[in-house]
């Protein structure tokens, strides 16, 4: 999935998984956004006036191995996919390994990861500069 516009006014936009396009993966769709999990990455909201229904979309961020990633969160900026050689992509991050039942970066080789607390799994990553 790709979030498009403005913070103020996001729109999500249906991409494939690992695709040059993405940068968010659904993992779960539900009533409101507290019902994601405590540890998702991001999420969208949506709000039919027609039918008077909302549904959340629950994102993680889709880190490939292999692949790099630009992610500043106090820029206010969402991640976005970029070539691992591209020195003009500011804060690159390259996928280094996923590790299932431990929710702990130290437990990474590069000692930087994305621990996901809730569901007890962590991205490893490396800075790419």
């Amino acid at each position: 999935m790709k979030v498009v516009g403005t913070p103020d006014k996001p729109d999500a936009v249906k991409a494939q998984c690992g695709s040059p396009d993405s940068a968010f993966k659904v993992i779960a769709t539900v009533a409101g956004s507290e019902q994601c999990p405590s540890d998702v990455d991001s999420y969208y909201a949506t709000h039919s006036t027609f039918s008077d229904t909302s549904n959340t979309v629950c994102m993680d961020i889709d880190w490939v191995v292999g692949q790099c990633m630009s992610v500043d969160p106090d820029n206010g900026r969402d991640p976005v996919r970029v070539d691992c050689a591209d020195a003009t992509q500011p804060h690159r991050q390259r996928a280094t390994e996923i590790l299932a039942g431990v929710a702990n970066a130290d437990q990474c080789r590069s000692g930087i990861g994305y621990p996901y607390d809730q569901r007890q799994f962590t991205v490893c990553v490396e800075d790419v500069d």
